[in-house]
């Protein structure tokens, strides 16, 4: 479609586009508000056509976090989130080539093209039988859906895919992030292989995936240091309850690496005192984990919990101060730690990541300073694997290359 038509056409024929195949009109009335919404930013910017540089800048400014990412500071995104990614995302695809797949979301099954469903399901539950976590299945479940309906909408079948497809497929979708491109990469490269396995496509088609060159630290700092760090918890008023509650998610959170998850998952019977340590399952390895209360993280906890806690029937540690004095959401620890970041009177570049997950990483980088083994490192971050531990101790390397994505030519 034309590339210049202005941002309220645009919004208004994508709107139209969607009530013309299907979408509710919830999903419909959603995504508007949220293109409203950038359409104000655009114009305090003095930009009134859309683009996928706008968008990206968007969210970035407003919700510190890149179109097409699954996760924010190591967590998955709240709902919320997802719809802001997944609406920008459908005005993008719609301003490229006019046509936006449907995908219900919720765990419910996408709508197979006919002559995709039985290859793609099969190859589904190939990756089930393989270990595929839930939700890794259904990011290759969706990101596969929208490949092949954007071969069904330009009339291919898997009989006459060429590389010139694949190629036009990622001119589509190079406003995604980095993370995602690389992820769509794979799982496509993947997919492709057992198509051809299989005996669903004439040839081997995953050598010509083009090749993302994305290196995650080259990304975002992700690194505070311990001068930063006190000065955040110093900013916090331990005279107040919340005060002492976030004092206390904050210090475990810098002092002991937990996940977001897992910290706002913590009930008072975690915490051994006899033997002066933290024993939890961790909710995204589910494997068990155990360490150290040093003596901040102990004196912050016990205050917390005799002179700051609520009275309620929740069994969390840390609760919301409103009625029904329920348990946190991730959401409200984001917006804790930014905070507290701001009342520190810390100066940092746009790009440095906020949030919890941050200060994981600092500490991964503090040990590492201090010349902790890398194996010892990873047992404290509760990784399964040690390896999983180097996407944290890269951290100090210089950035060593600027991401790209190649699309080559193809006659």
């Amino acid at each position: 479609m034309n590339s210049n038509v202005e941002f309220t056409k645009l919004m208004r024929m994508a709107r139209d586009h969607m009530e013309n195949n299907g979408f509710s009109p919830t999903t419909v009335s959603s995504y508007m508000r949220t293109w409203r919404s950038m359409y104000n930013f655009g114009i305090s910017k003095g930009i009134t056509e859309y683009s996928a540089k706008l968008a990206e800048q968007y969210m970035l400014e407003k919700y510190h976090v890149s179109i097409g990412e699954t996760q924010l500071n190591g967590e998955p995104l709240t709902s919320y989130m997802q719809q802001k990614s997944r609406a920008i995302q459908t005005l993008t695809e719609f301003k490229l080539h006019g046509f936006v797949p449907k995908i219900r979301h919720g765990g419910i099954a996408v709508d197979w093209p006919d002559e995709y469903e039985e290859i793609c399901k099969k190859y589904l539950k190939e990756q089930k039988s393989n270990g595929l976590a839930e939700q890794s299945l259904r990011k290759h479940e969706i990101d596969l859906f929208r490949f092949v309906s954007f071969l069904h909408s330009r009339n291919v079948s898997l009989k006459r895919i060429e590389a010139v497809n694949i190629y036009d497929y990622f001119k589509t979708i190079t406003h995604y992030s980095k993370p995602s491109l690389a992820t769509i990469r794979s799982i496509l490269c993947r997919s492709l292989r057992f198509f051809y396995q299989q005996g669903a496509t004439p040839k081997d088609l995953s050598d010509f995936v083009p090749k993302i060159h994305y290196h995650a630290k080259a990304k975002i700092d992700k690194i505070w240091s311990e001068e930063e760090i006190e000065r955040m918890l110093s900013s916090i008023d331990r005279a107040n309850p919340m005060g002492k509650r976030d004092y206390a998610i904050m210090a475990i959170a810098a002092n002991l690496g937990l996940r977001t998850s897992d910290i706002i998952a913590l009930s008072i019977d975690n915490f051994d005192w006899n033997h002066g340590c933290i024993k939890l399952v961790q909710l995204k390895t589910s494997e068990p984990l155990t360490l150290p209360i040093p003596e901040q993280i102990g004196k912050a906890v016990i205050d917390y919990w005799m002179n700051g806690r609520p009275k309620t029937n929740a069994s969390e540690l840390f609760v919301e101060h409103v009625l029904p004095y329920q348990k946190l959401s991730k959401g409200i620890i984001y917006h804790m730690f930014n905070k507290y970041y701001e009342s520190s009177g810390i100066t940092a570049p746009d790009t440095k990541q906020h949030g919890l997950h941050s200060l994981r990483h600092s500490l991964a980088s503090r040990l590492l300073e201090k010349d902790i083994p890398v194996n010892v490192i990873s047992n404290i971050l509760g990784h399964v694997d040690s390896n999983s531990a180097k996407s944290y101790l890269q951290i100090d390397i210089e950035k060593l290359r600027q991401c790209s994505l190649e699309v080559p030519d193809y006659e």
